[in-house]
């Protein structure tokens, strides 16, 4: 009798050590993937300590960021476009002061937008207000940092999308529509590059049962 007892105590001891290890594995498992801990020690992009920080502050995906500042500028501070759009997120001087003007940033200079911590700043915050705007649907809010709010919004009513449209493939410019998709693609590629297939814009679709 004290011997089954003592079988049993003993294998109740190696399903609970079995199951703290799990534990500590998930655990670990769950640390390791992280937003934070991948993109300080995996995803090593430049200028990560101004994402991570104005990303923050405006509550908005850091992964996002990056991608947004690959495809607009490669992480040129010294960019710019043919329009007159400067440096890394490519921030028009107007539409600099006008962030400028919202966030109570007195004496904008055009020039500041050549500076890596103001251009990631002002550009963190307008991705925060499009999100918002557009309720947190990054495909609308892609389309919007890539041919303005405006068009954006007139698409919409045009073409009857709401708040889930996720059809990267009905976007009208295709300058835009290929801007939108790369972010996206890029996105994922470096935000949930682990272990998984699946691009944001099929998550899109899985989200919102559209195929």
């Amino acid at each position: 009798m004290a011997r089954r007892r003592k079988k049993k105590n003993n294998s109740r001891k190696i399903w609970f050590v079995l199951i703290l290890l799990c534990a500590v594995s998930l655990l670990g498992w769950k640390i390791w993937t992280s937003d934070e801990v991948q993109m300080r020690f995996v995803y090593m992009w430049p200028y990560q300590g101004e994402i991570l920080e104005y990303s923050g502050k405006n509550k908005i995906d850091p992964f996002l960021v990056a991608a947004v500042i690959k495809n607009e500028s490669n992480f040129d501070r010294k960019a710019v476009s043919k329009v007159g759009a400067i440096g890394l997120m490519q921030i028009m001087p107007d539409t600099g002061a006008w962030i400028a003007e919202q966030m109570g940033i007195k004496n904008f200079d055009p020039q500041d937008l050549y500076r890596t911590d103001a251009n990631i700043r002002l550009g963190c915050w307008y991705l925060g207000e499009l999100e918002y705007e557009f309720q947190r649907n990054w495909v609308l809010m892609m389309i919007a940092y890539n041919a303005g709010r405006g068009n954006t919004k007139a698409w919409m009513q045009e073409n009857n999308w709401g708040y889930d449209f996720n059809r990267i493939e009905d976007i009208p410019y295709s300058d835009t529509r290929e801007y939108v998709r790369k972010v996206l693609y890029d996105r994922d590629d470096a935000g949930r590059g682990r272990g998984t297939n699946e691009c944001t814009y099929e998550i899109y679709k899985c989200l919102y049962a559209i195929k």
